[in-house]
């Protein structure tokens, strides 16, 4: 099962967040927005970052993936898929 079909067809509550990040398959897994459920996420592994979005018409997608490795560390990925969502979203989420 992929990372999409494995969550739920609506944006994600807290708790819910709480429980991918006790989840063996992945390291670190935030919401891009402050509060609310979760419409955006950032999801790491050791070996890559991916940003996820939700929208009521489509669903989960994946809008970017940032492949980790000797020259591109976490932080760099989460930042580049942080962006990434960000635009995807048009801003919405910054004030």
């Amino acid at each position: 099962m992929s990372l999409i079909e494995s969550l739920p067809a609506r944006p994600l509550e807290p708790q819910e967040l709480t429980s991918l990040n006790r989840a063996d398959a992945f390291e670190l897994v935030v919401a891009v927005e402050d509060d609310g459920p979760a419409r955006s996420l950032l999801v790491a592994t050791e070996g890559w970052v991916k940003a996820i979005a939700y929208e009521d018409d489509a669903g989960w997608s994946v809008v970017e993936t940032v492949e980790l490795d000797d020259e591109t560390e976490r932080i760099d990925g989460l930042q580049a898929c942080e962006e990434a969502v960000l635009s995807f979203r048009g801003d919405e989420n910054e004030e």
